[in-house]
């Protein structure tokens, strides 16, 4: 045998031994998975969304709560606020402003108020759904502040007829001014009545009502020209909404218009000086009369608008 010949045998040989080595690697059989898989169980005998859509229906069927005003329920509300008190309480012309052992001080005077804190608690009984009645006690508290224009003095050094003569003031003294509390006391009786909540359509959270009422308000002035309080009829007359929180709380706000009049008798003394000898009268003066008592003050109309915020429990 030829060179040539030995060599092509040796490569065909070797082809046919990589060929049976490749076959045998491909026939033999794959390794065993060894990992355990856990067993799971549906205890429940139902496909998850058999569940999911039971759920659902359970959601669906409980009841829904539709905040609404709880007909023949006791309520409670403590509103805080403030009343535009800023209006003229008492006024005169050329009345007495001070006193001193060598002058009197006459001017035309004015007593005017500020606006003032205002808390209110409220008994409310609901007779329907739609309409309420509720007792009112509350009060105020705030300041007033006189006004002084066109101020004059007259001599104490006055002998027999003469009636003096007014002289002008320059200018007013630091302390020629009062300014001192005012407090008032109101109790009264509110109709209230929720529109929207006729029929029982107003279902929801928010409750818009209108009011009205009437009530007793008691005035007090901290002054020397006033012997008593005022007190009079006080009308009412405006609306708010309620917010339900709750079963058992809801927020309340309102706005009211006020209506009423004050009247203040005078005081029997100015001032009292010398240990009690010494009584100065709340006095005017008259051109042509001189100094002469004060019987009584003009009534003023007071009409104000008033504001709170607050919260009303259910019993």
């Amino acid at each position: 045998m030829t060179r040539t010949a030995t060599c092509v045998a040796a490569c065909l040989l070797a082809c046919l031994l990589l060929a049976a080595a490749a076959s045998a690697q491909e026939t033999a059989p794959a390794p065993a998975d060894t990992t355990v898989q856990e067993p799971t169980f549906n205890l429940l005998h139902t496909s998850l969304a058999e569940q999911r859509r039971k759920r659902e229906e359970e959601e669906a069927s409980k009841p829904h709560y539709y905040p609404v005003m709880e007909p023949h329920a006791l309520e409670m509300s403590l509103t805080l606020g403030f009343w535009d008190l800023g209006k003229t309480f008492l006024s005169g012309d050329m009345i007495i402003y001070k006193y001193t052992n060598e002058n009197t001080y006459y001017g035309n005077v004015k007593l005017v108020g500020e606006s003032a804190f205002n808390p209110i608690l409220r008994l409310n009984y609901n007779l329907a759904s739609w309409f309420a009645l509720e007792g009112v006690l509350g009060f105020s508290v705030s300041e007033y502040l006189a006004q002084i224009t066109d101020p004059h003095m007259l001599s104490n050094n006055l002998e027999g007829n003469d009636l003096g003569t007014l002289e002008p003031v320059d200018q007013l003294g630091e302390f020629d001014r009062e300014n001192r509390s005012a407090t008032t006391l109101t109790t009264g009786l509110n109709a209230v009545i929720y529109p929207f909540d006729y029929g029982n359509f107003g279902r929801g959270r928010w409750h818009p009502f209108v009011e009205a009422g009437i009530a007793r308000t008691k005035m007090s002035l901290n002054s020397d020209y006033v012997g008593d309080s005022s007190s009079d009829w006080d009308f009412t007359v405006g609306g708010g909404v309620r917010l339900i929180a709750d079963g058992m709380a809801s927020v309340r706000f309102e706005v009211l218009y006020h209506r009423y009049s004050v009247d203040f008798p005078v005081s029997s003394a100015f001032q009292t000086l010398n240990d009690g000898t010494l009584v100065v009268p709340v006095t005017r003066y008259v051109e042509g009369r001189g100094a002469v008592p004060v019987t009584d003050f003009a009534s003023q109309d007071i009409n104000t608008l008033s504001w709170a915020l607050g919260f009303t429990a259910n019993f």
